[in-house]
């Protein structure tokens, strides 16, 4: 069930207690579908994801259902379960991210608080400037082989 539609991404900062304001084009879908409850947990690549708690749920469902008698899988499913926030719009269309989760996405004061916010489709992600640029460059580095893998996929863009 995937209906949901996050595209783009935005610059944003977080206010002095660790509030972000969701861009209204994404706020809208997540208080009209969603209710405005969210998920936020700790992705494996250093910065956050935040579903519709809806859609968490089949998330969660699926990661339930993982056999554990792989260790890479038990790790996994404590990292993700383990950092897992739910959390509710506020009035203003903003969002606490605790300091658990700010500090596993490199998101602190001193860096100015600027917050990359991508849409995914059926989620956001949430990095810190810092480590998006990072994976930008790495992905523009990286193109041929993506095109690649992508074409094996039989994805042509």
């Amino acid at each position: 069930m995937v209906q949901v539609a996050f595209r783009g991404r935005y610059e944003y900062s977080l206010d002095a207690k660790g509030r972000l304001s969701i861009p209204a084009k994404f706020r809208e879908i997540i208080v009209r579908e969603y209710n405005s409850e969210l998920v936020i947990t700790t992705a494996l690549d250093g910065y956050l994801d935040c579903y519709p708690l809806a859609i968490w749920t089949e998330v969660e469902a699926k990661i339930y259902a993982l056999p554990t008698s792989r260790r890479e899988v038990r790790q996994f499913k404590r990292h993700y379960i383990t950092g897992a926030v739910e959390c509710t719009l506020d009035k203003q269309g903003r969002v606490l991210l605790p300091p658990t989760l700010r500090n596993w996405a490199g998101l602190n004061r001193e860096d100015g608080n600027n917050v990359v916010i991508a849409g995914q489709i059926n989620k956001l992600e949430l990095w810190s400037k810092e480590r998006w640029d990072f994976e930008t460059d790495i992905i523009k580095s990286s193109a041929e082989s993506i095109a690649g893998v992508l074409a094996e996929l039989d994805i042509n863009i």
